[in-house]
């Protein structure tokens, strides 16, 4: 119940954002509302213009308005996000908001269409014949009979495709539009509260909307033609969306409570899908062979992780290295988000799993963005103190962290002639970035580069974190956002700038355990967990990464492959 009261505070009452930097929420929210309401507006005008005048051809038509309908139709069943990635992909030059609208107006059609071909199919051929009789010219029987007696289901396609429009509408920012979906698809910016609360916004601004049009209707409609005798197939036709936008938000709401956070997730991209030629580099070794002893055998471990490539990798490694060292260990790996995966430890399910320093203090220990240590050592130090009150035993960091970069292709970067994003400083007006949706209002990603670097780059586009590295080889993005250990970079030889102004906030991975498990396993665990990790280099975490991720090998497959490389275990 709290959540919710959060989330109703969330709506009238200004915050800091959860990312740091910036306010939402409060007034915040009209903006966004605004945004939301130009965009629907646009969409719908669009599809009224289109679709009344169609469907009164249709209508009047003697060949192929039937199948042109039931065309029309068909379209409904394309989803609104592959709809709205066609356009932004096939008419790339127009402007994103343009861009939007045509894919809502698209939308918005159908309903628009079949209801004004069906209501002035439906208007009495007697009465038709009687205005004619009376000397009507053809527009003054549309205007006066046709469309008046047509109204209450004209208005019942155009309440249908309105609701479904605000629905959609929240999915626009993941194109560069924004809108109240910007909450939804930002958590990490906005909080769950956040979410929760622009979904309140966009279901109430749906009932509004089918309320209010459903006033216009009744006073559009003439005296005489009853609302009431519509079908109860039209009714249910006309209420049935708000209901439908309803369903979608709450889906929505669960959607967000299984995702997990924004600086860690799976490197899985649409790059990875074809096969690569790129000479595949062993990750550097260094640590002698992890030798057995027999007595650790009476000590089990259950090794857990999260659900993506880089940490089931680290779950095989950390289970695979103790094993070597003689104790007996199982596997519990693709656990799910952060919070998920500490209760399975706190709960003695699982014994211990890999974290990431940055979302350990971020997401368990409530320190905000701006506050973390930039400095890896003092993260590392600061998270381990919490775990250690809580009772748990965080092991010395991995070399590897896992946070933001700002990456050009090698062409590019030669090009521009930088090397650190500082040297940025001149060229970012000519230059396209790319980057997550809530990127925008991070400081650890576009809202840090203006506030830190002083960068005002010609356009941001928000793209889906799985096509971040693709906007790159295909040129649409002159700089994207990436992460340190995504396995394009090296394949695709891109450039990472130097942060030379520490704006980065530190995501290195400690394994976190039970203290008790910790003191029961005795010298030789730290050991081990020492060795395994050398190795775990940015350039290491990278190719094994891609060994998953575009090689298609399997994640235990793979730490074997590291374990043997890096001379830890016997080939």
């Amino acid at each position: 119940m709290s959540i919710f009261a959060d989330a109703i505070e969330f709506i009238f009452v200004s915050r800091e954002s959860r990312a740091g930097g910036s306010d939402v929420g409060g007034a915040d929210n009209l903006p966004l509302l605004w945004a939301h309401l130009q965009l629907t507006a646009a969409s719908m005008a669009l599809a009224i213009a289109i679709a009344v005048p169609l469907g009164l051809l249709l209508a009047h038509s003697r060949r192929g308005a039937f199948l042109a309908v039931s065309a029309s139709n068909v379209g409904r069943a394309v989803p609104s996000v592959a709809l709205i990635a066609l356009f932004v992909s096939f008419l790339p030059g127009l402007d994103e908001f343009l861009n939007v609208t045509l894919a809502l107006a698209a939308l918005a059609i159908p309903p628009i269409l079949t209801n004004t071909y069906v209501g002035v199919k439906q208007v009495s051929a007697d009465a038709v014949d009687a205005a004619r009789g009376m000397g009507m010219t053809g527009a003054q029987l549309t205007r006066r009979i046709e469309l008046p007696l047509a109204a209450p289901l004209v208005f019942g396609g155009v309440r249908t495709s309105t609701v479904n429009v605000v629905a959609t509408a929240t999915i626009a920012p993941l194109v560069g539009v924004t809108t109240l979906g910007d909450p939804i698809t930002a958590q990490s910016v906005y909080g769950q509260e956040g979410l929760i609360g622009a979904c309140i916004i966009v279901a109430a601004l749906a009932v509004a909307a089918e309320i209010g049009l459903g006033a216009v209707q009744r006073a559009v409609t003439p005296r005489g033609v009853s609302l009431e005798t519509r079908s109860p197939r039209t009714n249910m036709r006309t209420t049935r969306p708000t209901l439908a936008v309803l369903a979608a938000l709450c889906c929505a709401l669960m959607l967000a409570a299984c995702g997990g956070d924004d600086a860690e997730t799976t490197t899985t991209t649409a790059a990875g899908e074809g096969t690569t030629t790129a000479e595949q580099a062993e990750p550097a070794g260094g640590g002698a062979t992890i030798t057995k002893n027999a007595d650790n055998a009476k000590v089990t471990f259950t090794i857990g992780s999260k659900n993506f490539t880089e940490q089931k990798i680290l779950g095989e490694v950390y289970a695979q290295g103790l094993e070597a060292a003689g104790y007996t260990v199982k596997t519990d790996l693709n656990l799910g988000d952060e919070k998920t995966a500490l209760k399975a430890v706190n709960d003695g399910t699982i014994d211990a799993y890999p974290e990431y320093t940055g979302t350990a203090l971020l997401s368990f220990f409530e320190v905000k963005a701006d506050a973390i240590p930039k400095d890896p050592g003092e993260a590392f130090e600061q998270a381990r103190s919490f775990f250690e009150k809580d009772g748990l035993k965080a092991f010395p960091a991995t070399p590897f962290t896992s946070s933001n970069e700002v990456a050009l292709t090698k062409e590019k970067a030669t090009e521009l002639g930088i090397t650190k994003i500082s040297e940025l400083a001149d060229k970012a007006g000519e230059l396209t970035l790319y980057g997550s949706p809530e990127c925008r209002r991070r400081l650890d990603c576009l809202l840090g580069l203006q506030e830190v670097y002083g960068l005002k780059f010609k356009k941001f586009v928000p793209v889906d974190i799985a096509q971040r590295h693709e906007v790159l080889t295909s040129g649409r993005a002159d700089v994207s956002i990436v992460f340190t250990t995504d396995p394009q970079i090296k394949r695709e030889e891109f450039v990472l700038l130097e942060d030379d102004k520490g704006m980065f906030p530190p995501y290195n991975s400690t394994l976190v355990m039970q203290q008790a498990k910790a003191d029961e396993a005795g010298p030789d665990l730290e050991t081990t967990i020492t060795a395994l990790q050398e190795g775990l280099t940015d350039e290491a975490m990278q190719e094994l990464n891609a060994r998953v991720d575009l090689d298609k090998k399997d994640p235990q497959q793979v730490a074997t492959e590291f374990l043997q490389e890096s001379g830890l275990i016997a080939k």
